[in-house]
């Protein structure tokens, strides 16, 4: 006998969302401090930031594709997106965060990274875009 999806996977995927989205929120912006404070000290060749600001790119770009991949899914996001909203949330919720998230991960890649100062400003575009999740402690 197989077991089917049951609420308690949907709960856990739904789980597994907001840990992907705030991790994500999180991830963004320790990175661009992180690059920030690289570039200000000039302290790692330009080559080896731009190269882990592309790389970092394209991981933001997977873990949105999760999300986006679940929202495509026409037979269990209605069922996660259901529980989410009987939890109290809404689609809002999502889009609130996911915009600037997905703004930050598209533009990233291009973004000029050809010295340290452009580094130093798409950094600061990433921090005032993605400002840190609430939280009961800094994180």
């Amino acid at each position: 006998m197989a077991i089917g999806i049951t609420q308690i996977h949907i709960y856990e995927v739904l789980r597994q969302c907001a840990y992907n989205i705030r991790g994500l929120q999180k991830d963004m912006r320790a990175n661009a401090t992180n690059w920030k404070a690289a570039a200000t000290a000039q302290n790692v060749p330009i080559a080896t930031l731009a190269a882990w600001m592309n790389s970092a790119a394209t991981s933001y770009q997977t873990r949105l594709g999760w999300l986006t991949t679940l929202q495509a899914d026409a037979t269990n996001w209605p069922k996660v997106r259901n529980m989410f909203i009987a939890m109290g949330g809404s689609v809002a919720d999502f889009t609130a965060m996911m915009t600037p998230l997905t703004a930050v991960a598209n533009q990233l890649g291009p973004a000029d990274k050809s010295t340290y100062a452009a580094i130093i400003t798409a950094c600061d575009q990433i921090l005032t875009a993605v400002e840190a999740p609430f939280s009961l402690w800094p994180e």
